[in-house]
């Protein structure tokens, strides 16, 4: 079922699956069946690439997904988080530029990707000698096509996009890409718990970048992990009326919009019938410009508690933990899930599931006071 979500969720997934399964059906149902396969290769073929591209042009790799469903082992540092899943059928390379010049190496990196998703279509065809083979071949050589057209949303990125229209970036946004060196150092400083640096390195991102809206997304970054969720939200708010704000943007910061609100609430520095429906407000906008709604499961999970509703908030976080590439995003969400367990008046469940989020991020100050909280009960 998880294999299901993953593909209908991802509709330029399902759409590429659609062609190639009607261009392989004159080899049978042994010709789609290929068509999948080769969907699934090709895939794994552009990930690869990407991963050899950020080795090769030094990119900082954040984090490898090795499948879907549900998490079997994870091997986390603060500075790579890798993740076993239960249906190990593609893989997720995360990778950011942390040297510049940024625009270039993000260029090579997409060109390296694509380099290998050709070479892996060309492979398919010069081996195909059967409907099963024929299959594979159309479904990677689809999926490749599909993926060079160039797509930015606040979802996903093709390696189009970095191919043909990274080159062609101009004015904020080009600006954007060149800070995300400084901003990526604030984020690592965050990772690593070391909190001192990160104000540090925000204060120079601030000096050198003051108008960005990566600028202000580390300032709440920072406001968020030391549990100032109301100056946050804040500082988030400022950006809603920016007239050079694009569909994707306003997605992004709607979320943190919505996190930050939820976070406020539960923390009690804003009041609950402020908060939940303007906390609902912005995930549903964050939804309507684009975001896709897994990727607010943590939040929308927050919410449903604070509703009341334990066992939708229970589901929404085991989904966010299984779906969260880094340490901390699984330590907040299951945070939330020990709450959840907490108020259904299951603390033994809280406390196994909360002992796994001390292991990640004892620190994190969800974590802490839900801890202090179980501890109390």
């Amino acid at each position: 079922m998880r294999l299901v979500k993953l593909l209908t969720r991802t509709g330029p997934l399902f759409t590429i699956a659609a062609i190639a399964a009607t261009l392989a059906s004159h080899q049978g149902l042994t010709g789609l069946a290929g068509a999948l396969l080769g969907l699934t290769l090709q895939l794994a073929a552009l990930q690869l690439g990407t991963l050899l591209g950020a080795l090769a042009w030094r990119l900082k790799i954040r984090h490898i997904i090795i499948g879907v469903g549900t998490e079997l082992r994870a091997w986390t540092t603060p500075r790579i988080r890798v993740v076993l899943r239960s249906l190990p059928v593609v893989i997720m390379v995360g990778a950011r530029s942390i040297h510049p010049p940024v625009r270039r190496r993000l260029w090579l990196t997409g060109t390296t990707s694509a380099l290998v998703g050709a070479a892996t279509a060309a492979a398919t065809w010069l081996l195909a000698t059967g409907p099963l083979s024929y299959g594979l071949a159309i479904g990677a050589t689809t999926c490749l096509l599909h993926e060079l057209i160039p797509r930015r949303s606040a979802g996903t990125t093709s390696p189009g996009w970095f191919l043909f229209s990274l080159p062609r970036l101009k004015g904020r946004a080009a600006a954007e890409m060149d800070a995300t060196p400084l901003v990526n150092d604030v984020v690592e400083a965050v990772r690593a718990a070391d909190l001192d640096k990160a104000d540090v390195t925000l204060a120079r991102l601030v000096e050198a970048h003051p108008s960005l809206l990566m600028t202000t997304g580390a300032q709440a970054t920072v406001l968020n992990i030391r549990g100032r969720y109301a100056e946050a939200l804040h500082l988030l708010s400022a950006l809603v009326g920016r007239p050079d704000m694009e569909p994707r943007d306003m997605a992004l910061v709607l979320a943190e919009m919505a996190g930050a609100t939820a976070c406020a609430v539960e923390a009690g520095q804003l009041p609950l019938e402020i908060g939940l429906p303007a906390g609902t407000r912005a995930a549903e906008g964050a939804i309507g410009f684009g975001l896709p709604r897994y990727r607010l499961t943590g939040t929308l999970a927050q919410l449903a508690l604070l509703r009341g509703d334990t066992a939708e908030a229970l589901s929404l976080a085991r989904q966010s933990a299984d779906s969260s590439t880094d340490g901390l995003g699984r330590a907040d969400s299951l945070a939330t899930a020990a709450r959840a367990q907490m108020a259904a008046g299951d603390n033994a469940a809280a406390r196994t599931t909360l002992a796994e989020a001390e292991s990640l991020a004892a620190w994190l100050p969800r974590v802490a006071t839900t801890s202090a909280r179980l501890k109390i009960t």
